[in-house]
């Protein structure tokens, strides 16, 4: 694996480490498009699903609507027991701490795998994710593609690193496509606020409270049933 530099130079490991409430602002900002919110949901299959890197269980409380359980994985106790806390109505969500290298779930025993902006290793968590995945089940994931707007703020955005995943993922067998999704906060202030510390920059290169940032979309279907 090539060394590339955690996080972009951001502070998101660190903040993802020490706050909570501030790595789920950050989450929960983000809204995805009408076209792939469509795309996604066509690739929900089945009743049980998983959320790999769930963090605050922001989007896996949105995605449970669409299945009778999910589980929520992530190495992190302190976000696992924010979203336990923020979700505490959600009977549907089973919470996992463990990381996506070492799933704690039997061979074949879910139907689809969603993994949204997580940094994985990627031989072990492909190979992790195929083993619990059902024959006829899906995995999707999300991540970032190009520098837009957004990521132009990221200190050490790394277009070598960006390639390297997403070429990985192809050579999976994935199928690829590009969506844009909406980085939104309630007013400019609040923008300063969150990005200035989860990106570790001056809230002067702050100028908007809404980002139009384009995401790559992966996804294999019917992982184990060869064609």
């Amino acid at each position: 694996m090539i060394d590339f530099i955690k996080g972009f130079g951001t502070n998101f490991h660190k903040i993802y480490i020490e706050n909570a409430k501030l790595y789920n602002d950050f989450s929960s900002a983000e809204i995805f498009s009408t076209e792939l919110s469509q795309k996604i949901e066509s690739l929900f299959v089945g009743e049980v699903a998983l959320d790999v890197g769930a963090g605050t269980c922001h989007k896996t409380n949105i995605f449970s609507s669409f299945f009778d359980k999910i589980y929520g994985l992530d190495p992190s106790k302190e976000l696992l027991d924010f979203a336990r806390d923020k979700n505490s109505n959600n009977r549907k969500i089973e919470y996992l701490l463990a990381s996506a290298d070492h799933i704690p779930l039997l061979d074949n025993s879910v139907d689809v795998i969603i993994s949204t902006w997580a940094s994985l290793p990627l031989e072990e968590a492909i190979s992790e994710m195929k083993r619990v995945c059902k024959p006829n089940g899906n995995i999707i994931r999300i991540g970032t593609t190009v520098i837009d707007e957004f990521t132009s703020m990221f200190p050490e955005y790394s277009m070598d690193r960006i390639n390297y995943v997403n070429e990985y993922f192809r050579n999976q067998g994935f199928v690829e496509e590009v969506h844009d999704v909406l980085i939104k906060f309630e007013d400019l202030q609040k923008a300063k606020n969150i990005l200035s510390l989860v990106l570790g920059i001056d809230k002067d290169l702050v100028l908007k409270s809404e980002y139009v940032h384009e995401v790559v979309l992966h996804y294999k279907k019917n992982v184990k049933i060869q064609r």
